[in-house]
């Protein structure tokens, strides 16, 4: 009976020496994920207004999306009921992304370059905003 109580220890412990592991390298990766996210959505927003984004471009935009939801995941079940504000403002920038992705490929299909630029300038702002939040939490928590 020891030895299960034992593995069950050692167990734990592993689990809370990678957790801290991933904590340790939170500010850096959410950082990434923001330059990702923010590049990505000017990079979309330049080939719409250019006429060049088509259907089969749209994983590029995509990918990141879900990279940074699997991040944001892990993170909020690492953090439990205490989660960082840097964490509440990457997650805001998530919902905005993703509101940005729907937008672009809206305009991509039913307008003009010209006229998709124009209608994506607030999406793409609020995209940006949301990543200008989560450094700013990220420096006040002293990730950066």
């Amino acid at each position: 009976m020891v030895g299960g109580g034992v593995c069950r220890v050692k167990a734990a412990l592993v689990l809370a020496l990678l957790a801290g592991c991933f904590w340790r390298s939170y500010g850096r990766q959410a950082a990434t994920h923001v330059d990702v996210l923010l590049g990505i959505a000017r990079k979309g927003a330049d080939l719409v207004g250019n006429g060049r984004l088509t259907a089969e471009s749209m994983p590029e935009l995509t990918y990141p999306l879900e990279r940074a939801v699997a991040f944001a995941d892990r993170a909020a079940r690492g953090s439990g009921e205490a989660r960082p504000q840097s964490l509440r403002e990457f997650q805001t920038l998530i919902t905005r992304y993703r509101e940005f992705v729907d937008a672009l490929d809206r305009a991509r299909r039913e307008q003009a370059p010209e006229e998709a630029r124009r209608a994506l300038a607030g999406p793409l702002a609020a995209v940006e905003r949301a990543g200008a939040q989560v450094r700013a939490a990220l420096r006040a928590e002293g990730w950066r």
